[in-house]
């Protein structure tokens, strides 16, 4: 069961007692690579739970300090042999007082998100289609910071939808989380097709428990358009592309990336090592534990410069946010002009490539839903 809402007390039991404690969650954990505190890896805070659920363990601050170390970038989840659903677990059993129930309120998250307008003063409003079926799903950050989406050959309506509803999800607020889903599920219900072009909301909306269905089959990630197309680059580029981690959770592999990239004519792609480890932003993670956020970055950091590519591409706003940062410390403290520059993948193919043609249309479910569109 993925849709975290419809877990039950019992399904929390069951995952937790799913648990091996074989310890491969260590492994794939960023911050316990950090720390190395089997507190705050998914099989330490299973046990933890199920010590609260039973009496052995009295809630206090530590415990409390050692799920909020938590990047919730599904590692640990999609590496568990045993099939446990710890992402499931740990947002069902968030416990949070009335001062929580306030700083994790959607008008704290609107004034987070306020303050991004610093960073796009000049932002004008993007300009989209009045009359389509095939909708746009704008994310929070999108809104205050992006430009206009674009998709080659595809006429886009913005969805006008509601944020995603993983933030709330994963700080304990569950009843906002429903009712945005409600609302966001009523436009999805009269839309042909939903277009993504961020990582985290199109993960967060494919785990959506919908009343129907079907509509979950009306979910597209972008990047699904340009297996149909082929492109050639206006010059000659070296990339390399940081995979987001809720790209992955959300059924997206890297090497559909990477096949779209090779493709792409005078592109000469480099995997960088490591590629889909997480960047270390995780939300507000890098606010509330700024040093081991800082740590992580600075490893993805590494990898990227070590490819020496001209560019590295992402397909998800905060995670272009965070290697921003980390390309921009790197340039300071090594005076190194030869940083790669960081860009969204949709807005590089958009700025440096053409069209040349059509592909023929591909067998996959996802493919033939935009082959109809091209």
């Amino acid at each position: 069961m993925n849709y975290t809402t419809s877990m039950h007390n019992d399904e929390v039991k069951q995952n937790i007692l799913k648990c091996s404690r074989c310890g491969l969650c260590q492994g794939v954990c960023p911050v316990f690579e950090e720390i190395k505190d089997e507190k705050t890896t998914a099989r330490g805070k299973l046990m933890q739970i199920w010590g609260l659920k039973k009496g052995d363990l009295k809630l206090n601050s530590k415990i409390l300090k050692n799920f909020d170390l938590c990047l919730n970038c599904d590692k640990c989840k999609l590496n568990c042999p045993s099939g446990v659903d710890t992402t499931g677990v740990f947002n069902k059993e968030k416990k949070i007082n009335l001062l929580g129930r306030f700083l994790n309120s959607v008008f704290v998250f609107n004034l987070k998100l306020s303050a991004l307008s610093f960073f796009s003063f000049f932002k004008k409003t993007p300009i989209y289609e009045k009359k389509s079926d095939i909708l746009y799903f704008e994310g929070c950050i999108a809104k205050k910071l992006k430009k206009e989406f674009k998709l080659q050959g595809v006429k886009l309506k913005n969805g006008n939808f509601e944020c995603c509803a993983l933030p709330y999800l994963t700080k304990g607020r569950e009843d906002i989380y429903k009712k945005i889903v409600k609302y966001n599920e009523k436009i999805i219900e009269n839309a042909q097709m939903v277009v993504f072009d961020c990582a985290t909301c199109y993960s967060a909306v494919k785990n959506y428990p919908f009343k129907n269905p079907k509509n979950k089959e009306k979910l597209v990630f972008y990047t699904d358009f340009y297996k149909q197309i082929e492109f050639v680059a206006k010059k000659n580029y070296k990339i390399t592309y940081h995979m987001p981690c809720h790209l992955k959770s959300s059924g997206v592999k890297l090497e559909e990336i990477e096949n779209i990239l090779k493709s792409i004519k005078n592109i000469n792609y480099k995997q960088m090592e490591k590629a889909d480890s997480c960047c270390g932003f995780g939300g507000d993670f890098f606010i509330r534990h700024p040093k081991i956020a800082y740590s992580i970055s600075m490893k993805k950091a590494k990898n990227i410069i070590n490819t020496k590519a001209d560019f590295v591409l992402t397909s998800c706003p905060t995670c272009l946010w965070s290697l921003q940062f980390s390309m921009f410390i790197n340039k300071l403290i090594n005076k190194n002009n030869k940083i790669p520059k960081v860009m969204d993948l949709n807005d590089f193919i958009n700025t440096f490539c053409a069209v040349t043609l059509k592909k023929q249309s591909k067998t996959s479910q996802d493919a033939g839903k935009c082959e109809l569109l091209l």
